[in-house]
C-alpha cells in the first residue's frame, strides 16, 4: 500500500514539473518591481532608470518630459514629451528594463496633449493624433506629402503598424476626462447611443472622474459609451473622452 501511494506521489510530480507553463509574449523581460521605474529629472529634461539616460531633450527633441505611464502588464511603458506649448507631443515606448527604445511619433504625426492610454492586455497604446497645433500641416502637392489623419489611432507593440483605433475599448475600471471640447462648450450626454437622441444632459468641457458603466456600442464610425458623471448617466460619443493618467514620475533632484 505504502509503496503504491509512494508511486503515485512521484507521478503526479512528473506531470506538474512537465505541464507546459502559459508565457507572454513580452515575458523576457522583467516587470517592473512594485516602487521602481523610470526617474524625470527636477528640470524635466531627462529619464533615468537605474543610473542610465533613457532620454535628453536636446538629444532626444523635445522641450521636457510630461510623463510615463506603465502598461497594464508591466512589461512595457509610455513616454510622453512635449513638443509645442506641451500640446503637440512626443511618445517614446520602451521594455520595463530601458531597452528596446522606440519613437512612436514623427512630423504631422503627434500626440495631442496627454491623449494617449494602454490597451487592457498591454499589446496596444491608443493616442489622439494631431498634425500641429502651432503650424499649417501640408496638402498634397507635388513637393509636400499628405498630413495623416488626425483623430484616435492605435499602435501595435509587436508590429509597430498603426491604424485607425477601431478596436478602443474604454474601460469600467478606469476614470475618464472630457477631452478635446472647446472652452466654450460641454460634451452632450445621450438618452440612448445616437447623435439624434434625447439630450439627457451635459458633461463641462473640463470635466474629471467620469466612469465608463458597461459597453460601447458602435453607430457608423462612432463608439458611444454608457457614463455616470455625479448624478446624471447617459451615452457620450467616446472620441471625447481620454483616460485619466496613473502616472509615475518618480522625479530626482537633479539638476540636469
Amino acid at each position: 500500500m505504502r509503496k503504491a501511494m509512494i508511486r503515485r506521489f512521484l507521478s503526479l510530480a512528473l506531470v506538474i514539473i512537465l505541464s507546459p507553463v502559459e508565457s507572454h509574449p513580452h515575458s523576457a523581460h522583467i516587470a517592473f518591481a512594485q516602487n521602481t521605474g523610470p526617474s524625470i529629472s527636477e528640470s524635466r529634461g531627462q529619464l533615468t532608470l537605474d543610473g542610465k539616460v533613457l532620454l535628453e531633450a536636446e538629444k532626444d527633441g523635445f522641450m521636457s518630459l510630461r510623463e510615463v505611464r506603465r502598461s497594464p502588464t508591466g512589461f512595457d511603458f509610455l513616454v510622453i514629451a512635449c513638443g509645442y506649448e506641451c500640446n503637440d507631443n512626443i511618445g517614446f515606448v520602451f521594455k520595463s528594463d530601458g531597452s528596446g527604445k522606440r519613437k512612436i511619433t514623427s512630423r504631422w504625426d503627434l500626440i495631442l496633449q496627454s491623449a494617449a492610454e494602454w490597451s487592457e492586455d498591454g499589446r496596444k497604446i491608443y493616442y489622439y493624433r494631431i498634425n500641429s497645433t502651432g503650424a499649417d500641416a501640408p496638402r498634397r502637392s507635388p513637393v509636400a506629402p499628405v498630413a495623416p489623419v488626425e483623430g484616435w489611432i492605435e499602435f501595435n507593440i509587436s508590429t509597430g503598424r498603426k491604424s485607425p483605433a477601431t478596436t478602443r475599448v474604454l474601460k469600467t475600471s478606469a476614470n475618464y476626462a472630457v477631452f478635446n471640447v472647446r472652452g466654450d462648450d460641454a460634451l452632450n450626454v445621450r438618452s440612448n447611443p445616437d447623435r439624434k437622441a434625447e439630450l439627457a444632459g451635459a458633461i463641462p468641457h473640463d470635466a474629471k472622474g467620469i466612469n465608463v458603466t458597461g459597453a460601447g456600442v458602435r453607430r457608423g464610425r462612432e463608439c458611444w459609451v454608457p457614463v455616470r458623471y455625479q448624478s446624471l448617466t447617459g451615452w457620450v460619443n467616446q472620441s471625447y473622452l481620454r483616460e485619466e493618467s496613473e502616472s509615475f514620475n518618480h522625479q530626482q533632484t537633479q539638476s540636469k
